[in-house]
């Protein structure tokens, strides 16, 4: 619609309404009056577009009723056909607000064309009960105009509406990933479209837009799959006609995922390391160490700053050289490098997104130090006993056999916990504080924390963690660097003891921290053999 029919049909409009405060009685005048007034200040300040649209709809009810006394019952409706292009006009700016909540698939009537819908039969059931031909015959006519609109939309918009280009994106769980996908109209009318995915870890840009008569727009998509993602990103359709009548569910699926879980992406690496650095081949003395490697945080003295890389911990970040130099530093550390390293394994997961994390950081973990290349002694236990223990061999048989034990692990849904396992250093000093007081209570309360700490111990030495560790330190004494990997489930309140203890005899303890972000660093080094 031009502006210059809209400018025409509301001039006519006042026109009308004009001529019914001039030519009707009362009260026929004052309702002229008011939808005059409705009409002028919808000029110099729109309403909102639903508000504009009831008030369009109610004056092209009651304008022929403040004719009928001068112009007579069926000629005031006639009268009014002229301005029904301002309903139209209603309907299209109101289209764009129409709530963009995707329902089902298939197409339905939206809740503009219900109210109106709804408001026509009522018109028309009051004009039959007054008996008033002038309110019959423009319920008819709006309801014919209504229902030729509707028809054109449903002849112009086929059931589904919208086509979708194929295509598709290979993602490692936990890491994000970008792709693109056209949307394509089918409809010989412009829509408004819009997109939803069903999944909060997917996003796309545009969700809303407006697509011309056979258009296409290209739809930005941005996705972060767990491991137990779909196969293929539904995305939830919603189209509305240019009138807002018809509403249209459509299930695409422009994306077909390839999610490889982690702990494939580890085993990948690790292969690919084993297969260039193999005993005959020249690349061996050529791959570059990991500089996020955990051995260069094994030390305890710290000898200088570097900028960080990805798989370093927060924890070693050089705040002040960071603000200083406006980018991420991290500290390193020297004193244990060279050392031999004990790898200790909890082979338990809770489910199996945990299991795939906890694959990843055993192998990647083994991968850092065989690209170090030390000695390493590796022992690996589950809830119920020592799964395997070896004495220091080579950092590539160490990873031969890590690789072996992730096909080990378990899943065993955990307790619920209640309280924060037990900080063992907090306790023994809370005990120590305890027994300098003479007070009675002091000493009871010293007597059950110490019954704590023994039912700790002796739980501690039971364990199958406590087994692993003891058996593993017996070939490897110290100087050496025990690198923990556990998930902290049946073993939470187990291996506070037992670091502590292993800590005292002149070991290093480093817990690794389950499902760090993958070593894009090394695996890049590894693509490039």
């Amino acid at each position: 619609m031009t502006d210059i029919a809209r400018v025409a049909s509301q001039a006519y409009l006042i026109l009308i309404l004009s001529t019914g405060i001039m030519l009707s009685p009362l009260p026929y005048s004052i309702v002229a009056l008011f939808l005059l007034a409705l009409q002028i200040y919808s000029v110099y300040k729109p309403p909102k577009l639903g508000l504009n649209l009831a008030i369009t709809f109610s004056t092209l009810v009651l304008a022929p009723l403040t004719l009928e006394p001068p112009a007579g019952k069926l000629l005031p409706a006639i009268l009014t056909v002229p301005a029904i292009p301002l309903l139209d006009k209603a309907l299209r700016e109101n289209a764009v607000e129409q709530p963009s909540t995707y329902l089902s698939d298939g197409r339905g009537a939206t809740a503009t064309a219900k109210a109106l819908t709804t408001a026509l039969l009522l018109t028309f059931t009051s004009s039959i009960i007054l008996l008033n031909q002038t309110l019959m015959l423009t319920s008819m006519l709006l309801a014919a105009y209504l229902t030729s609109t509707l028809l054109y939309v449903l002849i112009r918009i086929p059931k589904k509406p919208l086509a979708e280009s194929k295509t598709w994106c290979r993602v490692i769980v936990g890491e994000s990933a970008k792709t693109s996908a056209t949307i394509k109209s089918k409809a010989a009318m412009p829509l408004h479209v819009s997109l939803k995915p069903p999944h909060d870890w997917a996003q796309l840009y545009p969700s809303k837009f407006t697509l011309p008569i056979r258009g296409e727009v290209d739809v930005s998509l941005a996705v972060k799959p767990p491991l137990a993602g779909p196969s293929k990103i539904q995305i939830q359709a919603l189209t509305i006609d240019m009138w807002g009548l018809t509403r249209t569910g459509q299930t695409l699926e422009p994306v077909e995922l390839h999610i490889i879980p982690r702990a494939r992406y580890a085993e990948w690496l690790a292969r690919k390391f084993l297969e260039i650095t193999a005993p005959g081949t020249s690349v061996m003395a050529e791959v570059p160490p990991l500089r996020a490697s955990i051995t260069g945080r094994l030390g305890l003295e710290y000898y200088g700053s570097r900028p960080y890389q990805p798989g370093d911990r927060l924890r070693d970040l050089d705040w002040k050289h960071t603000l200083k130099f406006r980018e991420l530093i991290v500290k390193e550390y020297a004193g244990a490098q060279g050392q031999p390293a004990i790898m200790v394994v909890n082979l338990v997961a809770g489910d199996p997104e945990e299991a795939d994390k906890l694959a990843y950081t055993f192998i990647t973990s083994a991968l850092t130090l065989a690209v170090e290349g030390l000695q390493t002694a590796l022992t690996a236990y589950n809830e119920r006993e020592v799964v395997e223990s070896t004495p220091l061999i080579s950092s590539r048989e160490a990873l031969k056999r890590a690789l072996k034990l992730t096909q080990k692990i378990t899943t065993i849904k955990p307790p619920k916990r209640v309280l924060e396992p037990p900080n063992v250093i907090r306790l023994r000093r809370s005990i120590e504080q305890l027994k300098t007081l003479k007070s009675e209570p002091a000493r009871r309360l010293a007597e059950i924390l110490s019954f704590e700490q023994e039912a700790l111990e002796e739980a501690a030495r039971i364990h199958p963690a406590s087994k692993a560790v003891e058996t593993v330190a017996e070939i490897c004494p110290p100087p050496a660097t025990i690198a923990l990997i556990s998930l902290r489930n049946h073993d939470a309140e187990t291996l506070p003891v037992i670091l502590e203890r292993m800590e005292k005899g002149g070991y290093v303890v480093m817990p690794i921290e389950v499902a760090a972000k993958p070593l894009k660093a090394g695996a890049l080094a590894l693509i490039k053999r």
